[in-house]
């Protein structure tokens, strides 16, 4: 997902780059929930029986059901900002409390859109003296395609 924003003051475009999420949290949510609910009850049916030896399998299924959903929510709250202004192109990458900051020379650096052999996706690349980031890597084709054209 791409947001731009351009600013008149500074002559500065922002593009925001988002995941795509498979969830959101609130989904995600009442879906352990209901899971855990449904869990619950299969349990009391369990103990209702006295069928003991199931009820601690299903304690570890709800466990790692919900260490899944945290990981999956937690892998799609990354993002990256690109601000372009008249003299410096910066690349804010986030991940959690995780920021790495690359500032290029808009003078001096480029984009370039690397197209891969067999089915592997393009890439996009800000180069500058050697050094090189990739942007947007997590981005379907069509709106990376979509983002170099704004932004070459």
């Amino acid at each position: 997902m791409i947001q731009v924003r351009k600013l008149k003051k500074d002559n500065l475009s922002e593009f925001t780059l988002r995941p795509n999420p498979a969830m959101p949290w609130r989904t995600i949510k009442k879906i352990y929930s209901f899971f855990f609910i449904f869990i619950l009850i299969i349990t009391c049916v369990l103990f209702y029986y006295r069928l003991y030896l199931a009820i601690p399998f299903y304690g570890i299924e709800i466990f790692l059901l919900g260490y899944a959903l945290y990981i999956t929510c937690l892998k799609s709250t990354f993002y990256q900002i690109i601000r372009i202004n008249a003299r410096t192109i910066e690349i804010k990458t986030v991940q959690g409390k995780k920021i790495k900051k690359a500032v290029f020379n808009r003078d001096w650096s480029k984009f370039k859109l690397v197209s891969t052999y067999f089915n592997r996706p393009s890439f996009i690349v800000i180069s500058s003296h050697g050094n090189e980031t990739r942007v947007g890597d997590f981005l379907c084709e069509n709106e990376r395609l979509d983002l170099f054209k704004k932004i070459a």
